[in-house]
């Protein structure tokens, strides 16, 4: 295949692979043949009442107000077809039937690469959906896990969550742990639901002065050298899709 070597704007060479052409011997028409186009996908999930209404409290939008600025900041790429995100509750990347119908659809291909930010119970929920997709041969690029809660037995009982701790696999694990000066409401509620304490394993993990709903505020605000959750995943995705 022929390829011919990019320059994006950060400076970094990349081999672009085009699509060529194959000819029979007794076949003189050109056939092209279809080369994949990188498209990044990113699952935003969402925590008890974020989607729905979660006893009677909700729906929230927590986790969707950091996709919709995150969108805004990746609006040419996705006009460009090469970026799509799409907003899950936990409750819909529960098991094997659920993943297949909520997220496998939005996958175009196997080697496409994948971007989970998931907020209280849909943290722990995406951490297990990047170990079984990576189990069935899909790459998670970045798994982004903000303030999760599902260590406690009561809130395993009476919500659609697995019953195990995460494994997760990926390439590249951000954990952020919400440690309010002002605990509000949101706080209480994640600390009956016993958020996972994790003191291993993320390349990423930090504690931030912010409370259990405020999901955008974890994602957008500087983390590591001035930068932000958000910061880091768009320079991950446009070097992929460069």
């Amino acid at each position: 295949m022929a390829a011919e070597t990019v320059t994006c704007a950060k400076g970094n060479a990349y081999k672009l692979h085009k699509e060529h052409t194959l000819t029979d011997k007794k076949d003189v028409s050109a056939k092209p043949v279809p080369v994949e186009s990188t498209k990044a996908i990113v699952l935003f999930i969402g925590g008890a009442g974020d989607k729905e209404s979660y006893y009677f409290s909700g729906p929230f939008e927590n986790v969707s107000d950091a996709k919709t600025v995150f969108d805004k900041r990746n609006d040419a790429l996705e006009k460009a077809g090469k970026y799509k995100s799409k907003w899950l509750g936990y409750n819909e990347v529960r098991g094997k039937k659920d993943i297949q119908k909520n997220v496998l659809s939005l996958i175009p291909y196997k080697s496409c690469p994948i971007f989970i930010v998931g907020h209280s119970l849909g943290g722990w929920n995406g951490a297990h959906l990047s170990s079984v997709m990576s189990g069935w041969g899909y790459e998670i690029k970045m798994l982004v896990t903000l303030d999760p809660v599902g260590e406690g037995t009561l809130v395993w009982l009476g919500s659609d969550i697995y019953g195990d701790k995460p494994t997760p696999v990926a390439n590249y694990w951000i954990n952020i742990k919400a440690v309010p000066s002002r605990p509000d409401q949101s706080d209480s509620v994640a600390d009956f639901g016993e958020k996972w304490q994790i003191n291993s394993g993320p390349d990423i993990n930090v504690n931030m002065n912010t409370n259990h709903a405020n999901a955008s505020a974890m994602f957008l605000s500087p983390i590591a050298q001035g930068r932000s959750v958000s910061d880091l995943m768009y320079d991950a995705i446009n070097k992929e899709t460069c």
